[in-house]
């Protein structure tokens, strides 16, 4: 008995013998489709033998956001199909003469780039989705006239989610440059995300250089940022982001070390002031990295410069003196840096400067008393042992820092005694004011000495007239127009 069998639309069937347990057929060719040929077990085909082969991995691994290339090499051909592996039905990943059949997940998303002449049968699927992950593909070659399995060498995309890598050098010196990498992972070789720093915005010149390598399939891509160091930078954060076509992923956030010497060092005394032939503890404060190892302190006191060197940060001074001023120099492995002169505020009793005194002019006496203190002293002038000035006297006061000043200005006779009093409330000062005369015409002696002078100027006069002018005046020229003889 015979029996036809229709087996596709294009391929018919003719049952031969039944009368072994392996059924028999003769295959007749019309065309046969790209799908694959599902072969029922103990059925063997006749067909027309022609060897194929593909090249394709197993499995492959593709970043999230990224394009993914599966490589496919065989045989020069004249096109391919992809398919989504499924045990009932046939879904299409990639179709160039059908692009309608394309499922929609992979729909505008892949594409085989490959030269067919030269048996290149890749596959690129572009914004690479979670959805992908555990994707089955498998390729089928056209034209199909052979007998082909590649269903069976599948292979499977596994989707993974990376972020960008960031790291700095282990040491960054101020005013040196230095650099930092920024590394992501991805699975397009052709198009790899763009990197985006977030940095100081206390960097200095700043570039960056890209370079990618091959690593285990994939590529790491990689940007390196070269940049000046400042201090201003030490403490704060860095971090880049790669920009995916779908998503962005961040690296994580790295806080900065700058080596840099001492750049402001302060000096903080524990009290404002210090009474005189007393004791202060200072103490230095230093913005640096690392922290100083030898503090140098300085005391200038009457003129007088000395230096102590410590490795502790406050230092105790005894026997403070008026005029006396400090300063630090800190010093650790990068340099150092120095303070400025801190001028102790030292109090102290009155005292009454030399400056003091008065003048008289004809009949007026004017006296200035100054008087250095701290606090500021008080000031008050006695005339003739009156502590009442009389009404006629002006009197004004000025204050400057640690410096008080009273004058007085009135009618008086040479024999007046003027007393200066100064006090605050750690002592007092008193002085009796010199008066010194001054005349308001000149003295005699000057007008002697001025004579013989206008009587030779008066006779060089009378020269040059006789000798210049004579002839070329009538009249006799006066004085007053001698220059026209000149």
């Amino acid at each position: 008995m015979s029996l036809s069998i229709r087996v596709s639309s294009s391929v018919s069937c003719i049952l031969l013998s039944h009368s072994s347990p392996k059924i028999t057929l003769v295959v007749f060719y019309n065309t046969f489709y790209p799908s694959p040929l599902l072969t029922p077990q103990g059925i063997t085909a006749l067909q027309h033998v022609k060897s194929w082969s593909i090249n394709v991995p197993t499995t492959i691994h593709a970043v999230e956001g990224s394009c993914v290339v599966v490589p496919c090499q065989t045989q020069p051909h004249s096109w391919v199909t992809w398919y989504q592996y499924h045990t009932l039905s046939y879904p299409v990943v990639y179709d160039k003469l059908n692009p309608d059949a394309v499922k929609d997940q992979f729909r505008g998303r892949t594409s085989v780039p490959g030269n067919a002449a030269e048996g290149n049968c890749t596959l690129v699927i572009n914004n690479v989705r979670g959805d992908d992950n555990n994707l089955r593909v498998y390729v089928w070659i056209h034209p199909d006239l052979t007998k082909q399995k590649f269903y069976d060498q599948t292979v499977t995309i596994i989707v993974e989610r990376h972020a960008p890598i960031i790291s700095v050098q282990k040491q960054i010196v101020d005013e040196e440059f230095f650099h930092a990498n920024c590394s992501i992972i991805c699975s397009c070789p052709f198009s790899p995300p763009p990197l985006h720093w977030s940095i100081s915005s206390f960097l200095k010149n700043s570039s960056l250089m890209a370079f990618s390598q091959k690593v285990q399939g994939q590529w790491l891509y990689t940007e390196m940022m070269h940049g000046l160091a400042t201090y201003e930078m030490h403490k704060s954060t860095m971090r880049c982001s790669a920009q995916f076509t779908t998503l962005t992923t961040e690296s994580q956030q790295i806080t900065l070390s700058i080596l840099y010497k001492p750049v402001t060092v302060t000096l903080i005394p524990e009290k404002e002031t210090v009474m005189e032939h007393g004791s202060i503890m200072i103490e230095c404060t230093v913005n640096s990295n690392p922290r100083p190892h030898v503090y140098s302190w300085l005391r200038r006191q009457m003129d007088q410069l000395s230096e102590i060197n410590s490795t502790q940060r406050r230092m105790f001074f005894s026997n403070i003196t008026r005029d006396t001023s400090l300063s630090c120099i800190a010093h650790n492995e990068v340099g150092l840096g120095k303070s400025n002169w801190l001028h102790l505020n030292v109090q102290h009793a009155p005292v009454i400067l030399p400056e003091s005194s008065c003048h008289l002019t004809g009949e007026v006496l004017q006296c200035v008393c100054q008087a250095r203190a701290s606090p500021n002293a008080f000031i008050y002038l006695t005339i003739d042992g009156n502590n009442s000035l009389p009404s006629f006297f002006n009197v004004v006061f000025t204050n400057k820092t640690n410096v008080v000043s009273g004058e007085i200005s009135g009618l008086a006779e040479v024999q007046t005694i003027v007393t200066c009093t100064a006090w605050n409330s750690l002592g007092n000062d008193t002085k009796q004011l010199s008066i010194s005369s001054l005349s308001s015409s000149l003295p005699v002696w000057l007008s002697i000495l001025m004579l013989p002078g206008v009587a030779w100027l008066f006779g060089c006069a009378v020269f040059i007239y006789r000798k210049h002018c004579r002839n070329r005046l009538v009249d006799f020229a006066p004085f007053h127009r001698l220059w026209l003889c000149l």
